[in-house]
């Protein structure tokens, strides 16, 4: 994955733009069938030349006949496995035929100049240098003494600083700003962006807000390529990845990596536990279709998600460093010779950290050199893996036993030499004052689904590699135990999501229970940070029409489903006065909510695995 940027491409006239997509060159239907969206039906091929000439034709009205680019950014489906990338672990992902469109055209100036025809998302000018000026000069002492000046540090500290909470044009000023931070003496010049209509669901769980923060990248490069040094593709996801921290949340970078690297058809296996950064293209299994379905429940990253989201990197991160503790109190017993006898590690653990009980750990107190390979390969809980720390999975289990259940603020910062100040700014507040950050179930939840995760890597593999010896055929009952397998462990990951990271919600767990009961079903889970959105669910091919009306009929059919959701919102709107953010949140919501079932069949559909972002290269197909 060491490739460079390929976004070297011609820049035409909106007209021109509009003339070849509008043409009826059947060069443009396969193309963006064949090499885009992975789906080859000629009225859904309509339906999007159609959305990207609206996109196009609202710029044109903007910037008259100036030289324009046409980018697309797909949204990311996590079908598979979760927040492995914020701690160091492999993270498998894929990239939704869903996507967002926008037109771009190169400025003489420092003016980011955005669009959205989406009328909920106003319009601003921004001026690159002043945006930067103004949060890379504010002094961090005055509001974090001793905290290192960095990136990541100021991020925190000073997320979106001098702009709204929660503006959607955010995301655009943080690739921006990241670019700038990585070059601070580059010149960067500005663009005009007009913003199309989405077909990536919003506030669902498909990262929509990652493919803003891609696109506003890419138009970046494509109009300041002469001004930036070659960006490899690497540098480039780590960079994005690190970008969307201004906004409030403090991810990794799989969201960024795939919705940048992947390929039709493919799911995208990226080795986040490397030095460098990998990807494996895994081709999946032939036979199922994926159902999206929007449980319509919207996740506020403004409100409520942004805590909650970062409250889980608070339990990974102070894990990490509670676990490293553990091994290095574990080598001090062992190099002063009191690595013995039944529950050493027990009481190393008391005397030298002050814990309570940790139960008997048989393989661990008896195989002093598995402490050797885990003191050697251990590198946050994305590593917790049998082909990683080089010991067996039970031996992993014995391992993540060391962790406490729970540490509160006070806890954490005795254990870590912080005042509980600094423990809340650098690790988030618990919602509750009896809260804390649960170290050993988040330890157990990565391991499963690192577990999970290598399975599903040898399935898509053996499968695909089986039907090319001519082994077996994709409509064979063998084949199909592969498929069962597959659906097997996705329940098993939102089983995982829901007890172990606490992520899933009420009304996600009402879908996917109505889902397993519906025809064809396989398997299926959350997708995105939880707390509401989406839930993705595999279907046998054959039925996942009837799975869609299915859904029609038993969950977005009855108004009962929507009962507690559509209470809280209306709370919301008696509790809160009538400018106040929570309250115009709620409104907002509940005539989502509306809209949402008005228009049912929007919001269940069977996706494909398209590729990922890209600029649209239509002057070469004529």
């Amino acid at each position: 994955m060491s490739q460079q940027l390929d976004i070297n491409l011609k820049a035409l006239t909106p007209s021109e733009l509009i003339r070849i997509l509008e043409s009826g060159c059947p060069e443009v239907d396969n193309y963006l069938g064949r090499e885009v969206y992975a789906n080859h039906n000629p009225e859904y091929l309509a339906k999007q030349r159609a959305r990207l000439v609206e996109t196009v034709r609202l710029h044109r009205e903007r910037v008259g006949e100036k030289p324009t680019y046409l980018l697309r950014a797909p949204g990311r489906l996590n079908a598979f496995l979760e927040y492995l990338d914020m701690c160091a672990g492999d993270h498998m992902s894929a990239t939704i035929d869903g996507d967002i469109p926008v037109a771009v055209s190169p400025r003489e100036d420092d003016i980011v100049s955005a669009v959205n025809s989406n009328p909920i998302f106003p319009s601003e000018d921004i001026s690159i240098s002043e945006e930067f000026g103004r949060f890379s000069q504010e002094p961090l002492d005055a509001h974090a003494p001793g905290i290192v000046d960095n990136w990541d540090n100021r991020t925190k500290i000073l997320p979106y600083f001098g702009r709204a909470k929660g503006s959607w044009l955010n995301y655009i000023v943080a690739s921006y700003l990241r670019v700038k931070w990585e070059h601070p003496d580059a010149k960067i010049l500005g663009a005009d962006l007009t913003f199309g209509r989405a077909t990536a669901p919003f506030r669902a769980g498909t990262s929509s807000s990652s493919a803003i923060v891609v696109l506003s990248f890419l138009a970046l490069y494509i109009t300041n390529r002469d001004r930036l040094a070659n960006i490899q593709l690497t540098d480039a996801c780590r960079m994005l990845g690190e970008a969307e921290w201004y906004v409030g949340t403090h991810g990794g970078a799989n969201d960024q990596t795939t919705i940048l690297s992947n390929r039709p058809n493919y799911v995208l296996y990226n080795r986040h536990s490397r030095s460098r950064l990998e990807s494996t293209l895994l081709p999946f299994l032939k036979g199922i279709h994926v159902v999206l379905a929007n449980s319509l429940w919207e996740v506020n990253k403004s409100l409520n998600g942004n805590q909650s989201f970062n409250m889980r990197k608070a339990w990974m991160e102070i894990g990490d460093q509670v676990m490293r503790l553990v091994i290095s109190a574990v080598r001090d017993a062992i190099s002063s010779s009191r690595a013995e006898g039944r529950g050493w590690i027990s009481q190393a653990l008391k005397e030298k950290l002050g814990f309570g009980f940790v139960p008997e750990l048989p393989l661990l107190e008896a195989d002093l050199s598995l402490w050797d390979k885990i003191e050697s390969n251990y590198n946050k809980f994305g590593s917790l893996d049998s082909t990683i720390l080089g010991v067996s999975d039970d031996a992993i289990g014995e391992l993540i036993l060391t962790l406490p259940v729970k540490l509160t603020v006070e806890e954490a910062a005795k254990l870590l030499g912080k005042t509980p100040e600094t423990i809340i700014k650098l690790y988030t507040r618990p919602r509750r004052t009896i809260g804390g950050y649960h170290t050993r179930t988040t330890a157990r939840f990565f391991h499963n689904e690192n577990v999970i995760g290598r399975s599903l890597e040898k399935i898509f593999l053996e499968a695909e590699a089986r039907v090319a010896k001519g082994e077996l055929t994709t409509d064979s009952m063998e084949y199909d135990l592969y498929r069962q397998k597959v659906g097997n462990m996705v329940d098993r990951l939102q089983h995982t999501l829901a007890y172990d990271f606490r992520v899933s919600t009420g009304q996600l767990d009402r879908l996917l229970d109505i889902a397993r009961r519906g025809p064809g079903y396989l398997g299926g889970k959350l997708t995105g940070a939880g707390k509401g959105g989406c839930v993705s669910i595999l279907v046998r091919e054959e039925y996942s029409d009837a799975m869609c009306r299915y859904l029609d009929r038993e969950y977005y059919g009855k108004p009962s489903n929507f009962e507690e959701y559509r209470q809280i919102l209306e709370d919301a709107q008696r509790y809160f006065e009538e400018n106040d953010y929570e309250r115009m949140s709620a409104e907002e919501r509940l005539d989502n909510l509306r809209l949402g079932l008005e228009s049912i069949p929007d919001q269940r559909r069977v996706i494909t695995f398209s590729r990922g972002a890209c600029a649209l290269k239509l002057g070469e197909l004529e």
